[in-house]
């Protein structure tokens, strides 16, 4: 017993362990210190009560629901890190804990539960996930800025090649204008050429 209280005793985890009514039979130190108690002010009592009688949203907990209970009454352990636990001062802290039945002669006479308040690693969890959110957050952004940066390159190409054609288009209308002038020109000079050659009288011979 006192090799077992001095277990008890030496970790930081919360403990406690409850008879098959719910009533506490022994807590220590820290779990005691927790849940804002003195020890002998918590031996005794319905734990139930005392520490997990509503949900985090201040909704009631029905006793019947409660997975700490149900390891003595159906004989089911559990292990749970999604609830919290109320302190003696009304506030709440996110834990986690666990709870096995005890049994003796092959029947269940109580439970053990051990917990923790993890606090810290839910701040930790939630400083993760924003950052995470951040993170993923840019990489949309940013993701969709280089698909807009892309969509410019492409009409800017797409751009380029019709000033491209229409400017190939240009240049060669210009040049089949032009050309197109002078053989006009030429054949005018040509016609002309032709008409001063047929009106000279012949060479005499």
């Amino acid at each position: 017993n006192e090799r077992l209280a001095l277990l008890h005793e030496s970790t930081g985890d919360g403990m406690f362990g409850i008879d098959d009514a719910g009533c506490c039979t022994f807590i220590n130190r820290a779990g005691a210190r927790m849940l804002g108690w003195r020890t002998d002010e918590v031996l005794g009592r319905n734990m139930h009560e005392l520490m997990h009688h509503r949900h985090a949203d201040g909704s009631p907990y029905p006793e019947s629901d409660c997975p700490i209970f149900n390891a003595f009454r159906q004989g089911l352990p559990c292990r749970v890190d999604t609830e919290v636990l109320w302190r003696a001062d009304g506030t709440a802290f996110a834990a986690e804990y666990s709870s096995y039945p005890i049994e003796q002669d092959g029947r269940v006479i109580g439970a053990v539960v051990t917990f923790v308040d993890i606090t810290e690693r839910r701040r930790a969890e939630e400083l993760l996930r924003q950052t995470r959110d951040g993170l993923e957050r840019r990489v949309v952004e940013r993701t969709a800025e280089l698909s807009a940066a892309l969509g410019q390159l492409r009409e800017l190409a797409a751009y380029s090649e019709t000033v491209r054609e229409d400017e190939r288009t240009r240049i060669a209308r210009e040049i089949h204008d032009e050309l197109g002038s002078l053989l006009v020109a030429l054949k005018m000079d040509v016609g002309w050429l032709a008409k001063r050659v047929d009106d000279r009288p012949p060479l005499l011979a």
